[in-house]
């Protein structure tokens, strides 16, 4: 029997659903976007995300609903950000909102600087699929299959879907084995050739992987 509880995440995980995030942008790497992008700290953006998840408005990846996470011992080890995209009323839309208000003017203004650059890896989010939008599990927890049973877990909730999504950074290999194993592959590639792109992200192309379901 597993000792892992999986469970929907509350106002109590969201330190972990904020590192969640941090280590899912990093992708493997030492470079995370959100701080390059808006010209600001690790911590200050952890501070901003914190404030973002206790809003508690559905729809983006700073929205408590739509994580599942695991847990070992009375502590919290992976956690997966995943949502059906609402066509009508997009993540984007959502998440830009509430960076809108609770970012610093100037951090926006810089990051309408970088989105030059930056706006070509972006992919849409495929609208009645199933988006995998922030995985982490802990270092010392990988290799355990829990991917694969935090995703079950999200299709649970989800009754009738029948695709699943995943956006991942071409430079992190691990991941891409990783959904690879549990049937993911590989169905568009967005590169950029301006290096400039290095300065903000972890690398300079992604893929969005997709499974379909039986």
């Amino acid at each position: 029997m597993s000792k892992y509880i999986f469970r929907p995440a509350n106002v109590n995980d969201v330190d972990f659903l904020v590192n969640t995030i941090i280590e899912a942008e990093k992708s493997g790497s030492e470079i995370f976007s959100y701080s390059k992008v808006f010209n600001l700290s690790e911590e200050e953006v952890a501070a901003i995300f914190k404030e973002m998840f206790l809003e508690e408005i559905d729809g983006c990846e700073f929205s408590i609903s739509n994580y599942m996470v695991a847990e070992f011992e009375n502590k919290v080890v992976a956690a997966i950000g995943a949502w059906v995209e609402d066509k009508e009323n997009p993540s984007s839309k959502i998440k830009s909102n509430l960076l809108g208000y609770y970012l610093p003017k100037e951090s926006i203004l810089f990051a309408s600087q970088a989105s030059k650059v930056t706006s070509e890896l972006i992919i849409i989010h495929p609208p009645g699929a199933l988006s995998l939008v922030m995985v982490y599990v802990s270092p010392d927890h990988r290799g355990n299959n829990l991917i694969d049973l935090l995703t079950k877990e999200h299709i649970k909730k989800n009754q009738g879907i029948t695709d699943l999504a995943v956006q991942v950074m071409a430079n992190n290999i691990p991941a891409i084995r990783a959904y690879n194993k549990i049937g993911f592959e590989t169905a568009q590639i967005v590169k950029s050739e301006d290096e400039k792109i290095l300065n903000f992200l972890p690398g300079n192309e992604k893929l969005l992987m997709k499974k379909k379901l039986n």
